[in-house]
Order: C-alpha cells, then structure tokens, then sequence
C-alpha cells in the first residue's frame, strides 16, 4: 500500500524537532523515547509527521468544519490539553509547548507550583483523586458529577464551585490571548456532562462580553475519526 508519510500523535510535552516524547504521564516508560526515529527504521524512506494528541484533535476538528478562521480546542479527560490553530496551521509556540495547559493558573504558594495547574483539580483523574483527599468516598469522575447533581454533599459542591470559577478563568483568559473564531470542547468528562459545561460556556460570554465578539462554543464532532482526520492532515 503506496502512502505519502506517516502521521503520529502523541501525548506530550514533546521535542517536535527531534521526535522525542519529554515527560508524557500517561506513558511514562516512553518518556525520552524518540518515537519518529523507530518508525523510520520500520518505513524507509517515508516522511513521519508527529505533534500533540491535543493539537492533532485540534486540527482534525478544524478541517471537518468548513469555512472558519481559528480553533481552539480542549480536551478535557484523563488529562487536559489545548491546541490552536489559526489559518488551518497548528500553533506550536517557540519550543513546540503551546497549549501545553496542565499546570495553567497554578498555585504558586504551594510546595510544588509545577504540579499545582488546573489539570490537578479538573482532569478526570484528578477530581476523584482530591475529593477523597478531602474524605468523600468516590471512585472516578462519574461518580463525583453523580454526587454533585444531588447537592446534598457540601464537600463536592464546594469543589465544583472552585472548579467552575478556575474554568471560567481559563476559557475566558485564553479567549483575551488568542481571540479564536470558535472554541471546541472534547473529552470524557466535557463529552459526558454537557449541561454544566453549557453554563460555564454562558458564564465566559458574559465576562468576555468587554471585546465585542461573542465567541462561538461547541462540543467535538466525530470523535472516533477526528484525531485521524488531523494525523492526515499534518
């Protein structure tokens, strides 16, 4: 089967000029693996393209929609990633760490600011992880939105009070920097919990109402094919 190169995505940080994956958590015995030099020694002669998971989703939730300028992309799942694109390229930054947003609006008086970003109280993984710090007895994220949605657990409706605020924070910030056309939200926990995601999105409107332009929201579209529409396009 003839093809023109091999598109990869991967989580990251990544070197995007040398192919190597830097600290990726969800792999961590990949980390300083140099993934496009083991595929050219499998396909010669071929061209590997190779970017963030994010920023290929990104791109691939671009392409399927027709006629706009500029995409921001979140997931928001296991982890939580971002990537722009403006003009139908990735924004990849000096270094290739645009939208890197794990650690976006730390908390620079704790013991580690490095791991005190938004990831670390609003991934999947994390809300669990905190809300039994706190001593509620929850197993993943389903069950804390299925907690939440009773309002009879003080503990959890506080935390996603804290989460809506740093949320509003995040998508209205990045709104002021980058001024995207449209914003794309994806991932199990934006996916599976639409409503309140619908009312922060409202909430952004109203704060960044100062700049005129009433930034389009929507929910990812084909999911199961959208990141190979982006490796495709790379």
């Amino acid at each position: 089967m003839d093809f023109d190169f091999i598109g990869l995505a991967c989580p990251g940080p990544l070197n995007l000029k040398t192919g190597e994956i830097i600290n990726t958590p969800n792999l961590p015995a990949w980390n300083g693996k140099n993934l496009v030099e083991e595929f050219k020694k499998i396909f010669l002669n071929k061209e590997i393209k190779f970017n963030n998971n994010a920023n290929v989703a990104a791109l691939g939730q671009f392409s399927i929609r027709k006629v706009i300028e500029s995409l921001l992309y979140f997931t928001v799942s296991t982890r939580i990633g971002a990537g722009f694109i403006n003009e139908g390229k990735i924004f990849n930054g000096f270094t290739g760490k645009a939208c890197e947003i794990a650690n976006a609006l730390p908390k620079i008086s704790t013991i580690e600011p490095s791991k005190s970003g938004f990831e670390y109280l609003a991934s999947g993984k994390n809300i669990a992880k905190r809300l039994q710090e706190l001593g509620v007895k929850v197993e993943n994220a389903k069950e804390a939105f299925e907690i939440f949605k009773t309002r009879k657990n003080s503990i959890v409706s506080d935390y996603f009070i804290t989460m809506e605020i740093e949320l509003i924070s995040l998508f209205s910030t990045a709104i002021y920097f980058l001024n995207p056309e449209i914003i794309v939200i994806g991932g199990s926990v934006a996916m599976n919990n639409q409503d309140w995601f619908n009312a922060i999105f409202n909430k952004v409107l109203e704060v960044t109402s100062d700049i005129s332009y009433k930034t389009k929201f929507e929910f990812a579209k084909e999911l199961d094919d959208s990141t190979l529409i982006g490796c495709c396009e790379l």
